[in-house]
């Protein structure tokens, strides 16, 4: 017979060892969530609202597709001008979304010259892969704007919202050569925002500890490290003036990630913290000022001819 002691050593390490394993198992399931998140909508609703915007506005819509350098088919919508400017907008759509999300922007940009691609970013839309927090897309973003250049845009501008504004910064990093970058509701990096979220609705503690575990899984099913989705260490290294829009009543992604970005480089970036909008809700709490404001920043950021 084991004397006390080691009974009751055998007794905790198979507690601890229960825990971890019952923690490992739900940090696995909220990883898989967060990489392949579910979708909102079919890819023919997609395309209708396309043909749509495009007929509404005079310019061709068409369904476009690059292959990346590790493989994955990525899929966009191009809106473009019987006559091209050779201005563009790259739209980036937020997590769970598709282009089906940001084709209402389209006629914003449209009516003021610019031709816009709406990129369905990893595991989103028709485009295949799964969601890496801008560790991949980063470098999707580049290509997408080399596919720009090859059609004729010279000056290339970025909108994003919420994980389409972080992977817009992070993709600066990758050598991206926008004119200028508006982003909403973006994080400062994906571990705080995955522990900021989980923390809201288990102790913060056990979402920590959650998150760790569901960035090792990661990092061991699928090779890719999520400790590297950091728009906060990209965005040091900016030259592209970068506007930051961001809610104050998110109760997804706090104001603190915008206000903590601005704060790393001020002399390229601007911060404008909107009174009761929601989670990239600007535009619908206050949609003269949004569109004033996004305008007026590409607008100066616009090369003399």
């Amino acid at each position: 017979m084991p004397s006390p002691r080691l009974r009751w050593f055998i007794t905790l390490l198979s507690l601890v060892t229960i825990l971890f394993v019952l923690s490992f198992a739900a940090a696995t399931v909220l990883a898989e969530g967060a990489v392949h998140p579910l979708l909102r909508r079919r890819a023919s609703d997609t395309a209708i609202l396309a043909s749509s915007i495009g007929h509404a506005s005079g310019t061709t819509a068409r369904n476009v597709c690059i292959r990346t350098r590790d493989g994955v088919v990525l899929k966009a919508w191009w809106l473009a001008p019987e006559q091209p400017n050779g201005r563009a907008v790259m739209v980036c759509h937020g997590v769970a979304d598709s282009a089906y999300g940001t084709l209402g922007f389209a006629p914003l940009f449209l009516k003021q010259g610019y031709s816009v691609l709406l990129p369905e970013s990893r595991g989103h839309g028709e485009s295949l892969g799964f969601v890496t927090y801008g560790v991949l897309e980063g470098r999707d973003i580049v290509q997408w704007l080399c596919w720009m250049k090859r059609n004729r845009v010279k000056d290339a501008f970025g909108f994003g919202e919420s994980l389409g504004g972080a992977i817009l910064i992070q993709s600066l990093a990758q050598g991206a050569d926008f004119r200028a970058i508006v982003a909403e509701s973006p994080y400062s990096s994906f571990e705080a925002v995955a522990d900021e979220r989980v923390a809201r609705v288990i102790p913060a503690p056990i979402a920590f500890l959650l998150v760790k575990e569901g960035m090792l899984y990661i990092h061991l099913r699928y090779g890719v490290n999520l400790s590297l989705a950091r728009p906060d260490l990209a965005i040091a290294r900016a030259r592209v003036p970068i506007l930051l829009i961001h809610g104050l009543s998110d109760n997804e992604t706090s104001p603190q990630h915008s206000e903590r970005l601005a704060q790393i480089k001020p002399a390229v970036t601007g911060l404008w913290l909107v009174p009761g909008a929601r989670h990239t809700g600007s535009y619908a709490t206050a949609p003269t000022a949004f569109e004033h404001n996004i305008l007026d920043w590409f607008r100066l950021a616009i090369p003399p001819r």
